[in-house]
């Protein structure tokens, strides 16, 4: 602490020394080089603790505080690619019910994804009652914006609302 206090006493005091210099300085080229070697002066004063650092022990300290603190960068990959798996699959489920909603359709959408690094879907199953139609236009709707194949498309239909 009586370290810190000093350093911040040290600080202050340049600063004052360079305010104090540069007011009783007449004349514009004068003045300029009195703000100059105040301004040099406050920035030495402030950066005076770096030449007091000790390398190796700051080295040995940042190496104990990495070691205590095992961070598994792994386990944050796999809980992010997780998330943004569960994220697509919903949001795409959601697009699929929504676009049979456009059609007139009630139906609830399970989407696969493929296991790649960046999560695909690459398979539905649509549960529902839908005209033929409504199945026509949804399975275009999947192969054609979504990209899954229609032998990846698997209909579990109630019936039909013809």
């Amino acid at each position: 602490m009586d370290a810190l206090r000093s350093y911040l006493f040290s600080l202050v005091a340049a600063c004052m020394i360079a305010a104090l210099a540069s007011v009783m300085v007449k004349g514009e080229l004068p003045s300029k080089i009195v703000r100059l070697v105040g301004g040099v002066l406050v920035l030495l004063v402030a950066l005076s603790p770096l030449l007091t650092i000790d390398t190796e022990k700051l080295a040995q300290a940042l190496e104990r505080i990495c070691q205590a603190s095992s961070f598994d960068t792994g386990a944050v990959a796999e809980n992010s690619h997780t998330a943004l798996a569960a994220h697509i699959k919903r949001t795409t489920e959601t697009y699929i019910e929504n676009k049979a909603a456009e059609l007139g359709a009630a139906i609830q959408a399970e989407v696969t994804l493929d296991d790649g690094e960046y999560p695909v879907p690459n398979g539905v199953t649509i549960i529902g009652t839908l005209t033929s139609e409504q199945i026509i236009a949804l399975r275009a709707y999947l192969t054609d914006s979504l990209a899954i194949a229609p032998e990846n498309q698997e209909w579990r239909l109630y019936g039909t609302s013809e």
